[in-house]
């Protein structure tokens, strides 16, 4: 792969994620009265956070082993 592709694949991928970013922004819903059930679970979105880091942090140091 030649060194202008090897920069412009992350450049495409960050543009291409940014235009499914909501443009505008949401205002929290209400947290739920004592009693009530809530859904969802914060949990989850730590692991998958969690992942995606793993996954950069991977993508980062194989580039830098490379070079």
């Amino acid at each position: 792969m030649t060194r202008w592709a090897r920069c412009l694949i992350p450049l495409t991928l960050g543009l291409f994620l940014l235009g499914f970013t909501p443009a505008t922004a949401r205002a929290q819903e209400p947290t739920p009265a004592e009693g009530e059930k809530s859904e969802g679970s914060a949990g989850h979105g730590y692991i998958a956070t969690g992942l995606l880091i793993g996954l950069a942090l991977f993508i980062v140091a194989k580039t830098a082993r490379r070079s």
